[in-house]
Order: structure tokens, then C-alpha cells, then sequence
């Protein structure tokens, strides 16, 4: 049957025949209503072609960028080219192109290694020691000129016991050296330093730094005698031993501490005393000549003290809170009271707490001080003396120092332990060390206990 009849058999003409053909060809096999239907050749070719300008654009704008880059960093190089241009000429160096006549690349400049930095330095401290070595050199070599003996002569004593550095300052002060510290290098390089006497010398002040040296090493000193004075010793006691060492009266000893000039810093500004100089009179083994006086060992004693009170010391005391004359007051109780020397420290460790707590010191010592004794046993009679330096009746520190202390109650006095004890009692009869308590009742046992051991 012919294809161009439908189904009921009717007539359709030629061009609806193909169109149905071509639409049931196209829908032979089902299609989803969701799936896109195919689209018609011209609308694949405007797709290829936007595709292709896309990559194209892209592919353009990519060139640009590259050319762009390129133009930045030619200008650059341009800039930095100029900038070189401008700097100084730099001296050229002499020596000739390559063969190959091509530039080789500039290296860049290395800094100094740390071993040739530190060889550097060492090259440099070993020059300015050098330096300092002909300097020094010749300031030793200055000192040890001849010179003629001029006749005049100043007799200077050293102390037992004396380092380099105590002698050159004797020396110095009595315009013997130019500098302790040259004097203490060269007894270090001549080997004189440990090897000097003690001794009362009469020295000549046209001798050399090294004549003074070996004159000091021999030990041939002026006819002399020496007196010692212990620790804790009292302007009174002092007295009877210049007297007995014949050198004054005790009465001419008496009269030049209390009337004598004394130009010393530390004795300024005192509290008016039976003794201004009670505490300051330092402790030590003195050599004495024929023809001194009390004035002249008193003298030599402000001056020990004076040696004695190091910077260090006089930075403690005046961020203490308490003057030198108070300091030097504690320190005489401590000197009076505790023998041993470990024990020092905490001893003023108590005087400082009961200060602080306004408690009376009630120190034996002072009451003796008081009543003219320098030991033995108090009487109730001696415990109610009225006098500045009872502690038994007044609150604080007595009126000033009751003996003459030595370095050791003095560094006590200046460095105290830090405690809580209150009270301190000797633990037995016959023995130096006591016994340190917090509370009155541990006291009165610890008093209790030393009495019964006297029987």
C-alpha cells in the first residue's frame, strides 16, 4: 500500500508525508521529557564559534599580560642602569679584559668572617697593652731614679701584720710614694711583695721607691718600742698602758683626749661627753720612738681607725638609718660583751629588736661603764646608778661608746643577723658562748640555769 495513505486510508500530499517520515524517524526511540532535544546545525556552529573567540580573547589578553611584564621590568632595568650612571667613578682596576672579551658576572662582597672580626680585636688589645706596658713602664722607671738623700727624715711605723697596700698608703700619706698602686705593682714584679717587716722607720725622703722597698725588707728600724692595745679597751685603760710602757703620764694621756685638736671628719658634730674620743682610739700594736708624746700615739690610733673605715663601711652606716657615733656605740657593747666572734652578729641582732620595739638594753656592760669598773659583779646599788650610759634604767643606746672596738664588733655592728631573740644569757659558769632566746620566760630559765651551774 502506498505509504502516502493514512491509516484510514485518506490521501495526504507529498510534503506531509515526508514531514511526518522525518518526525517518526526522529522519535523512534523515546526520548525524556527533561532531556534537552538536539539542537540544529546552526546552533552547534554559533556554539563552536563562541567557543573558539573565547580561547582566542583569552589567548590575547595572556599576550598582553606577558608584554606588559616585560615592558615593566625592561623599564626597570633602565632606571637601575641610570642610577649606576650617576654614582662616582670608582677607580678602575688594572687589570685586563678576558681574552674572550665577555663581561663575567660582578660577585657580590663578603663581610668579614668571626675569626678574622675576633683576630682583629686581638691585634688591637694586644697593641694597647703594649701601649699601657711602656706607659707603666716608664712611670715604674720614673720612681726608681736616683735621687739624692735630702737629710730630712719621717719616721712612719707599720703595723704588724700589714699588707703591701696598708704600707703604700703609711707611705703615701706621708708623702713618701707618688702612687700606692705602682708601689703595690712593683713589690708584685720585684719580688718584694710579703716580704716587708713590721717596725718604727725612720725614712728619708730623698730615697727612691725602691730604696724604701729594701729598706722596709731589712727591717733595721729606729730605736723604738711598741705598745699594744686590746680590743675593747677604755680611754682610762689605755692610759695606764702608755704609762706603764713609759711613753706619758696617765693624767697626760687623760687630759690630751679630752682637750687635745684632733682634725679627723668622723670625730665632727660628737655629743658632748666625759670622752669625745671613747670608740675611735683603734686597737692595735704601735711602735713608739724616743720623744713621742700622748698626742702623737693618739694621733697614730684616729688613724688607724680612720684606715680601718673603708668606703664600704661608710656606704653601710649612712644607709643605715643610724649615725657613725651610734654604730660605733653597738659596736663597743658587742666588743664588751661577746668574746666569741661567730656570736657577734646575732648579739646585734638583739641590741637592733629591742631598739626597734623600744625595750631598755639592759647591757651589764654599760652599768660598769657607768660606775667606773671595767668587770666584776654589779651591786643593786650599781644597777640604779643614774647616768646616760645605765641601759638597766634608760631606754636606747647610751650616751656614747663605753669601750674602743675592733674591726670585728664593728662589722657586727654594721652587718647584724636578722633574728627574732630578744634575750641572750651566758649558758654556764665559766663558758664564753650563750644562749639567745625569743620570749622573757625562755630567758628566765635560761638565767636560772646558769646560776645553778656557779654551784
Amino acid at each position: 500500500m502506498d505509504e502516502r495513505f493514512d491509516r484510514e486510508g485518506e490521501f495526504m500530499p507529498e510534503a506531509e508525508h515526508e514531514h511526518k517520515t522525518l518526525r517518526e524517524e526522529h522519535t523512534h526511540y523515546p526520548v525524556r521529557e527533561d532531556r534537552r532535544p538536539l539542537r540544529s546545525h546552526r546552533e552547534q556552529q554559533e556554539d563552536t564559534a563562541e567557543r573558539v573567540f573565547t580561547r582566542t580573547e583569552r589567548r590575547m589578553r595572556e599576550e598582553a599580560a606577558e608584554r606588559e611584564y616585560a615592558e615593566r621590568e625592561y623599564a626597570e632595568r633602565q632606571s637601575a642602569k641610570r642610577e649606576r650612571a650617576e654614582r662616582p667613578a670608582r677607580p678602575t682596576s688594572n687589570r685586563k679584559p678576558s681574552s674572550s672579551g665577555k663581561h663575567k658576572k660582578r660577585r657580590k662582597k663578603r663581610g668579614l668572617s668571626g675569626f678574622a672580626k675576633g683576630l682583629i680585636v686581638l691585634l688591637v688589645a694586644i697593641l694597647i697593652g703594649l701601649l699601657c706596658f711602656t706607659f707603666m713602664k716608664n712611670m715604674m722607671l720614673s720612681s726608681t731614679e736616683p735621687m739624692e738623700l735630702s737629710g730630712q727624715t719621717v719616721t712612719v711605723t707599720i703595723p704588724e701584720g700589714s699588707s703591701t697596700e696598708d704600707i703604700a698608703k703609711i707611705l703615701k700619706e706621708n708623702k713618701l710614694i707618688r702612687s700606692v698602686f705602682l708601689f703595690r705593682l712593683n713589690s708584685k714584679l720585684d719580688g718584694f711583695d710579703g716580704t716587708y717587716k713590721q717596725g718604727t722607720y725612720d725614712i728619708d725622703t730623698g730615697l727612691t721607691q725602691t730604696q724604701i722597698m729594701e729598706l722596709l725588707q731589712t727591717g733595721k728600724v729606729a730605736a723604738t718600742q711598741k705598745i699594744t692595745i686590746p680590743e675593747g679597751y677604755t680611754i682610762r685603760q689605755i692610759a695606764i698602758r702608755a704609762e706603764e710602757e713609759g711613753l706619758c703620764t696617765a693624767e697626760e694621756f687623760i687630759s690630751e683626749c679630752k682637750n687635745g685638736t684632733f682634725a679627723y671628719d668622723f670625730l665632727e658634730g660628737l655629743p658632748d661627753r666625759e670622752f669625745k674620743l671613747e670608740g675611735y682610739l683603734f686597737p692595735d700594736t704601735y711602735f713608739i720612738s724616743e720623744g713621742m708624746t700622748a698626742h702623737d700615739l693618739i694621733d697614730m690610733m684616729l688613724k688607724r681607725f680612720q684606715r680601718m673605715y673603708i668606703k664600704e663601711y661608710q656606704d653601710v652606716v649612712a644607709a643605715s638609718g643610724y649615725s657613725l657615733d651610734e654604730i660605733v656605740t653597738i659596736a663597743s657593747m658587742i666588743e664588751r660583751e661577746i668574746k666569741l666572734e661567730e656570736e657577734r652578729p646575732r648579739a646585734a641582732g638583739v641590741i637592733y629588736n629591742r631598739l626597734q620595739q623600744n625595750i631598755t638594753l639592759g647591757i651589764d656592760a654599760t652599768v660598769l661603764y657607768a660606775v667606773g669598773k671595767v668587770s666584776g659583779e654589779l651591786t643593786q646599788e650599781d644597777l640604779n646608778v643614774d647616768s646616760p650610759y645605765n641601759t638597766r634604767k634608760n631606754n636606747g643606746l647610751p650616751l656614747g661608746p663605753i669601750a674602743n672596738p675592733g674591726e670585728s664588733a664593728f662589722k657586727a655592728a654594721i652587718y647584724p643577723e636578722t633574728n627574732k631573740y630578744l634575750y641572750y644569757v651566758v649558758e654556764a659558769v665559766g663558758k664564753d658562748n650563750h644562749l639567745y632566746f625569743e620570749t622573757y620566760d625562755e630567758f628566765l630559765t635560761g638565767k636560772a640555769n646558769y646560776q645553778a651551774s656557779a654551784q
